[in-house]
């Protein structure tokens, strides 16, 4: 089982949007998967509620709670577990990370008060000692140069590592959330809905890498900041895997029409 969690102390930043997203695109690759919303807010609630779907299920439960949470999911044979935090600073953010497999820090990259407030959430990520990343969201789609800066500045300055894929403002974004759908739903053909699946397939070779170099070397992964880890990037972490000795029980489905970002 595979517990990915989105961890920002500010609010607004995308994560129960990114949650819903990827979690619906593990289902339509036939995983079983469980969304945990630990947010009191209970946007994610709400969304499921509007849901026709009956998957991915939503429980909304208290941090207190996440340790048997996930035990559950793990005997009930679930694949992925996305953890939605709340907005906020919260004591329990540190012992919510620890039960990650890979964090996530969402941030906006319009101005550079968005950037300065993700540090806070950098240090509970180191804390946790998982391996964690930025995720640029919804940024503009026609600036690369202004996503590549924020994310240079992000990677020297604090010593975190940016992921190069980001996710773009995109109408179907903000549409499917009131019908009660994901944009891969929603838009099938779109563009948000290629973004999710390109950070799906990128969040399942940074999982397989970390698997294969905790098994060979029993030392647990850490991103290095000069280690590959984008979509364009996808072939060299695929032979790092074989490489490490990787097994074909937990291949990335890479699906047809998927290509390489242009930064």
């Amino acid at each position: 089982m595979h517990v990915i969690c989105l961890l920002s102390q500010k609010g607004g930043a995308g994560k129960s949007t990114v949650v819903q997203s990827l979690a619906v695109c593990a289902e339509q690759h036939n995983q079983r998967t469980l969304i945990v919303e630990l947010d009191p807010q209970g946007t994610l609630k709400d969304w499921s509620d509007r849901r026709e779907a009956e998957h991915p299920k939503v429980l909304q439960t208290l941090p207190q709670s996440l340790g048997d949470v996930l035990e559950d999911a793990r005997s009930n044979g679930v694949d992925w577990v996305f953890i939605d935090t709340p907005g906020h600073h919260n004591p329990a953010a540190i012992t919510i990370a620890a039960n990650a497999d890979l964090i996530l820090i969402p941030c906006k990259i319009l101005s550079t008060k968005d950037v300065d407030a993700i540090l806070p959430t950098i240090a509970e990520a180191e804390r946790a000692q998982k391996p964690a990343y930025v995720l640029m969201n919804q940024v503009p789609p026609n600036a690369p140069k202004l996503v590549r800066n924020r994310q240079i500045r992000i990677q020297e300055e604090y010593g975190i590592k940016v992921l190069s894929l980001s996710l773009s403002r995109r109408a179907d974004f903000e549409y499917c959330d009131a019908l009660g759908l994901s944009a891969g739903e929603f838009n099938p053909a779109g563009p948000a809905a290629q973004e999710i699946t390109k950070l799906y397939v990128l969040v399942q070779v940074i999982l397989q890498v970390a698997k294969a170099v905790e098994s060979t070397s029993g030392i647990a992964y850490r991103p290095r900041e000069t280690e590959p880890d984008t979509t364009e990037s996808l072939e060299s972490n695929e032979t790092e895997i074989n490489e490490a000795g990787a097994t074909d029980a937990f291949q990335p489905r890479i699906p047809a029409g998927i290509v390489e970002s242009e930064d």
